[in-house]
């Protein structure tokens, strides 16, 4: 009885909190693990459950035991998720970016459905290239990367001392305009193949007026737009996994 007792000491105590925090945290800002389809109650047992298994390797607290230094490690371990949750999110938000291109190059902008991953409105070309970024993440195991560095970042970010540094917003401003720049090099293809269609168009209807538009252009230009979407579907995928692999390896440095 007395050795159970032990466990709950109030820096073990402590301790837990601080370690669910910030595995709860992961569940709430990173992209796929913080999907609206998964039930809260779900996370939250998987938040357990990891608290549970990375709860002996933990090094003891650094800092003294009282209430408001208590509270402010909390919302630390909570600004910890938030930090990791941004730098992974400027991927994927490139490729939402780089959908919203091509479904106005498709015209097809207005084409928009519940997004049950965000709970709002987007496109349906959005949604397919957002779940396509999801797959190729899962494919090559970056969510067990982000599992990785959580574990790691128990001995390199003790918990309940992190705060944003210099280097982490310098980086998350520059990853804000590698965002647009991801987002246009998806999309250059079916912007191209869009221009180029335009003014093949034009050409046909200054030479040959009764031609409709409406009714041929625009299929053609949808059609033609799904073959070169499709056509840089690999290349599209080495592109988003040089990047993913870049903020993760972003992640490991920054958080030092």
């Amino acid at each position: 009885m007395t050795e159970f007792a032990f466990f709950f000491t109030d820096e073990r105590v402590v301790n837990f909190i601080l370690l669910f925090t910030r595995i709860g945290s992961i569940f709430v800002f990173v992209p796929f693990f913080s999907s609206q389809t998964i039930y809260p109650s779900v996370k939250g047992a998987i938040a357990f459950l990891f608290t549970i298994v990375l709860y002996p390797i933990l090094p003891p607290i650094i800092f003294e035991l009282s209430a408001d230094r208590v509270l402010f490690a909390v919302l630390s371990e909570l600004a910890f998720g938030f930090a990791m949750g941004v730098i992974v999110q400027l991927v994927f938000a490139g490729m939402q970016y780089a959908g919203e291109h091509i479904s106005f190059a498709m015209s097809l902008s207005m084409a928009t459905a519940m997004d049950p991953q965000s709970e709002s409105n987007s496109t349906i070309i959005t949604q397919f290239i957002y779940m396509f970024a999801i797959l190729l993440t899962l494919a090559f195991d970056g969510h067990h990367l982000i599992l990785a560095f959580l574990a790691r970042s128990i001995e390199s970010v003790p918990l309940g001392v992190f705060v944003f540094g210099e280097s982490y917003l310098l980086y998350v401003i520059k990853g804000f305009g590698w965002l647009f720049v991801i987002g246009l090099v998806v999309a250059f293809p079916i912007i191209a193949l869009s221009l180029l269609s335009d003014i093949a168009f034009g050409m046909i209807m200054k030479t040959v007026p009764s031609f409709n538009l409406l009714v041929v252009g625009l299929p053609a230009r949808i059609f033609l737009s799904i073959l070169v979407l499709t056509a840089t579907m690999a290349s599209t995928a080495v592109l988003f996994r040089a990047e993913f692999m870049r903020g993760f390896n972003a992640l490991a440095t920054l958080f030092n």
